[in-house]
């Protein structure tokens, strides 16, 4: 059976009601907040982890950001991805670091830290 147009503007227009909205946000506002809670955790740990592992590798301290910044970017593809997939991510967001100043080396570890492997930048 097909939906007369008035039922689907109605639905439609009804996504948009401020209450509905309102009771949505109110739903999802607890389970959000507990989700991000962890992914905060893991992220500040991983930061931490990065650091250490990085800290004497680091010629300029100025670009432990950018490094940072690596570590955060293969972490979401980490999350996203798996497989030739990820290691193919991973090599171009390698490669994007590295044509912006970053030693690949120290790219490497970072790699490395998350399990990736056979990177292979040319």
């Amino acid at each position: 059976m097909v939906r007369p147009a008035s039922i689907r503007i109605n639905k439609y227009s009804g996504k948009f009601d401020p209450t509905v909205v309102s009771a949505r946000f109110t739903a999802m506002k607890t389970i959000a907040v507990d989700q991000i809670q962890v992914a905060f955790g893991d992220l500040a740990g991983l930061e931490n982890t990065v650091k250490t592992a990085i800290s004497d590798k680091v010629a300029n301290p100025l670009t432990m950001v950018q490094y940072l910044a690596f570590a955060r970017e293969v972490w979401r593809l980490v999350r996203k991805h798996s497989g030739k997939t990820l290691v193919s991510e991973a090599n171009i967001s390698k490669a994007k670091w590295t044509s912006r100043g970053l030693d690949p080396n120290v790219l490497d570890i970072i790699l490395n830290l998350f399990g990736i492997s056979g990177i292979v930048y040319s």
